[in-house]
């Protein structure tokens, strides 16, 4: 079998997928017999020349053209109705060889596999194949990915590690992820020292990135069933990211987009005062938006051709203002294969922010057995360190 490192998060969207992104580069660097990806157990699929793939699996391979099987690097995808299929009738009835399959393959590519989990620790327990059942069966030491804070990161770690240690499966270590930089000084204080009193490594602190986590047009436009009424030329949209609601005067909204020139503006479909506002000022030599999203509904013909003259992408969406920027407001948006730029960012944060040859000594000794862990014992030990005897 390979070696590993299972990557996993305290919750949906914690970051695992751009930590094991930058890990994957990190460790082409200073690994002569290669890196490969898995991620076992998927939630969420894309349609790839006909045929549906693991989404996080594809982006990975796509973004660091890695050249993965996808049947390997994404062995099992959760559909509609699957969960009660395996309740009902058992099937797939061979999921732990199924992963121990791909896991033996993808690593004839690369002897260090990053594997990705999915969700919560608790996900996939539906198909008894929980994160830390997953990581048990391939016998890999697991990363935790918390959100930065102090006391709900403290609070999630102890309820996530708690899976991994009750099933024998060591903790290497925790990330902290997406921490306000202006608090990063005082998270790393107060959690350096509470995970230090506990002997249990932090490899890094990552700051938020606001530019990483603006959505961008086309995520947008299929988050909120947007149709394009005026498009520019292909490829132009692609620098467009993140949003301005149009709340406020017609002023004030000009003034948000001369502030944030390359995002999408969200405009109410009984705004036409604003509608008017932003030609004006894209005739005046005015910049931006990068886009115009009209919610509940089309404008009307003329302004239509006004947005084509000035050239200004223009959408448009059924669902009126309130619930597209509350929809909008409540997601995480993940970056997609195109956004070259964002992928380097991500790269560069986790060289910059995660120790990797931190990581990778751990896991040096994990792999000889120098953890000082005698199983069984691993939950005893761990209820002791989170509650200091």
């Amino acid at each position: 079998m390979p070696h590993g490192v299972y990557i996993a998060g305290a919750g949906k969207d914690a970051g695992k997928t751009t930590l094991s992104l930058g890990l994957l580069e990190e460790f082409k660097k200073v690994l002569p017999d290669g890196v490969a990806f898995t991620k076992p157990l998927g939630q969420k699929t894309t349609l790839v020349e006909g045929e549906q793939v693991g989404q996080d699996s594809w982006f990975v391979d796509r973004a660091l053209n890695m050249g993965l099987s996808l049947d390997n690097s994404a062995p099992f995808a959760a559909s509609h109705g699957s969960a009660a299929r395996y309740i009902k009738l058992g099937e797939p009835s061979d999921l732990p060889g199924r992963i121990r399959r791909a896991y033996r393959e993808v690593g004839r590519k690369g002897r260090m596999v990053v594997v990705e989990g999915t969700g919560h620790p608790g996900v996939g327990c539906v198909f008894d194949m929980s994160n830390a059942r997953v990581a048990k069966i391939l016998g890999i030491p697991v990363i935790l990915v918390l959100d930065g804070g102090i006391g709900s990161t403290i609070d999630r770690f102890s309820l996530s590690a708690s899976m991994f240690y009750n099933l024998d499966v060591p903790v290497l270590g925790v990330v902290i992820n997406r921490i306000i930089p202006g608090k990063m000084e005082t998270v790393k204080e107060l959690l350096g020292k509470w995970f230090g009193e506990r002997d249990i490594p932090v490899f890094g602190y990552i700051p938020y990135e606001d530019s990483i986590a603006r959505p961008s047009l086309g995520l947008l436009q299929r988050a909120l069933g947007a149709e394009p009424i005026v498009t520019v030329e292909p490829g132009g949209e692609s620098a467009v990211a993140g949003h301005l609601t149009a709340f406020g005067s017609a002023e004030e909204v000009l003034r948000s987009v001369r502030k944030h020139p390359g995002r999408s503006l969200l405009v109410d479909y009984s705004r036409p005062d604003v509608l008017d506002a932003l030609v004006v000022s894209r005739i005046s030599g005015g910049k931006g938006p990068g886009a115009v999203i009209v919610c509940g509904g089309e404008p009307d013909t003329r302004r239509i051709d006004a947005f084509r003259a000035t050239g200004i992408p223009l959408y448009a969406t059924e669902r009126g203002i309130e619930q597209s920027s509350g929809r909008i407001s409540q997601k995480i948006f993940k970056v997609e294969p195109h956004e070259e730029h964002k992928i380097k960012r991500i790269v560069n944060l986790i060289s910059s922010n995660v120790d990797t040859a931190l990581i990778l000594s751990h896991l040096s000794g994990e792999a000889r057995g120098e953890t000082g862990e005698k199983k069984p014992g691993r939950f005893k030990r761990f209820l002791r360190k989170i509650f200091k005897g």
